[in-house]
């Protein structure tokens, strides 16, 4: 699995970002203090149901040296019960995947020996939400905790009922090193805590980069850029127009600069720091007057007005994935997408790119003060609503997931991690400084069907150059406005009987 990547220069490159980290400023709305802890006065108004049998612990006895023994480790009995959790797919860690796999099989392993319980992945299939659903209203959860995606779970499968507040269980603090706190953060509705993720260096969109094409064609070296602070939305137009390349001289483009398969206002918009989407404890806000906005939205139509790039997909000869592929294949200079297509399409070692590549953020807007790493949505894990004994369902996992005794021992299975996806060490170092620095926000408008609507029309006229962002936003006031009033009138109820399947 491992590519060529020396893991000593790997190492000296996370050491070297974790010292930037320190000082470095997390982005507005995702800093760890915003991030739940435990909350036993609701815990113990949530249920009533007992905590799992704890043995009876030694009595303390006077140190016989100046070196205090070590508290025992808490024993639990969950009397055999078998915790479920289920997917699209089997989740079982496979430890031939890296050390955080490895360690999370063996950490399973020790739990179901120590606490007299079993661990058992479901593959629910593609219709896993309406499993969820049909389950839980049925009285019988299919599975104790679910994979889910974010604009899934946030607001229908709250508001209809399916999902259980993680900051009402005692044995869970979300706010621990070892949870995604980003990925919290995404899962927080009306005041409450519904998502929860296992840290990984999985942050979102950024640009990728042909490290050859680059080479061969004379362009300036993004990592130069980074470093130097130049790294701007006008570098990068300036780069993604120069990298257009009409290379059989028949006056058409056949080598683009750039891609973007979606999302690139939403980038735009977050690399400016203007966070359009906010939480409340009313449930969602958007706020369109922040100067931020409209130099996001300036910058955006200046760049889709001046630079051609490819940004449509042609569903009669392309898949949704041609662009990734495209770029794999070094049919484009740069590509905006997720950090996970390094692995997935990118690694040499699984055949995936043959060139030389790399990974920056997105540039930096005028009124931004740190990179920023936006996304549209990701994977999470929840509790169902109805399953038995919930405490005990957030105990376990909390137990299963107590893979490092210490944060350099987490960052040391980052490490492994990255080591496997990056193609080299300078991508390794900008991923790390993202996550350690909280920089990844994930938006919370996704699931907010007519509300996402809205505001992607505003911002698409703006992209098509039919309207000013000035003129934009004035005109689609008043569709975004309706659109948060409508949100209080929703019928979930409704909407979970349309994701019921039919049970044979």
């Amino acid at each position: 699995m491992k590519n060529t990547l020396g893991k000593r220069l790997l190492a000296s490159a996370l050491a070297l970002v974790m010292v930037f980290a320190l000082a470095a400023c997390g982005n507005e709305g995702s800093e760890a203090s915003n991030t739940p802890a435990a909350n036993p006065t609701a815990a113990a108004k949530a249920t009533d149901t007992p905590a799992p049998t704890k043995a009876t612990e030694p009595a303390a006895t006077p140190a016989a040296t100046a070196t205090p023994e070590p508290t025992p480790e808490p024993t639990y009995d969950f009397g055999g019960r078998v915790f479920k959790i289920g997917s699209y797919y089997d989740m079982t860690p496979s430890p031939d995947e890296g050390a955080l796999e490895a360690a999370l099989a063996d950490r399973i392993a020790e739990v179901e020996s120590k606490y007299n319980c079993k661990i058992e992945f479901v593959n629910l299939g593609g219709d896993y939400v309406a499993e969820y659903v049909t389950s839980v209203l049925a009285g019988t959860p299919v599975v104790d905790i679910g994979y889910v995606v974010t604009q899934k779970l946030l607001p229908s499968l709250i508001e209809g009922g399916i999902a259980y507040p993680l900051s009402q269980l005692k044995a869970l603090d979300l706010s621990e090193y070892k949870w995604r706190s980003d990925v919290v953060e995404a899962g927080k509705y009306k005041g409450e805590y519904y998502a929860m993720l296992l840290k990984d260096p999985e942050i979102r969109y950024g640009i990728f980069w042909n490290k050859t094409l680059f080479n061969k064609y004379g362009l300036p070296d993004l990592y130069t850029l980074v470093d130097n602070g130049q790294w701007t939305w006008e570098k990068f137009q300036e780069i993604a127009a120069l990298g257009n390349q009409d290379t059989d001289g028949d006056g058409e483009i056949d080598l683009y600069g750039f891609n973007a398969r979606e999302n690139l206002a939403w980038c735009y918009l977050y690399s400016n720091g203007a966070y359009v989407a906010n939480k409340t404890n009313a449930g969602i806000d958007i706020n369109l007057k922040d100067p931020k906005v409209v130099e996001a939205l300036t910058g955006l139509q200046n760049f889709t007005q001046n630079v051609k790039f490819r940004d449509a997909i042609d569903w009669s000869k392309e898949g949704w994935d041609s662009f990734i592929k495209d770029f794999r294949d070094g049919k484009y200079m740069m590509c905006l997408e997720e950090f996970w297509i390094s692995y997935a399409y990118l690694n040499k070692a699984d055949g995936g790119m043959t060139d030389d590549w790399g990974w920056v953020p997105f540039p930096k807007g005028p009124s931004a003060t740190d990179w920023s790493c936006y996304g549209k949505e990701n994977g999470a894990r929840f509790i169902l609503n109805g399953v038995e004994k919930p405490e005990d369902v957030a105990l376990v996992y909390d137990l299963i997931t107590d893979l490092a005794d210490t944060n350099e021992e987490w960052d040391e299975l980052m490490e492994d991690k990255l080591e496997n996806w990056c193609d080299d060490a300078k991508t390794a170092e900008l991923v790390s400084y993202i996550y350690n620095n909280k920089l990844s926000v994930i938006n919370g408008i996704q699931g907010f069907g007519d509300l996402n609507g809205a505001v992607n029309n505003m911002v698409n006229e703006v992209s098509k150059g039919s309207m000013t962002p000035q003129v934009a936003l004035e005109t689609y006031q008043s569709a975004i406005d309706a659109a948060i009033a409508d949100l209080a009138n929703h019928d979930y109820s409704a909407e979970m009987q349309e994701y019921k399947v039919d049970e044979e």
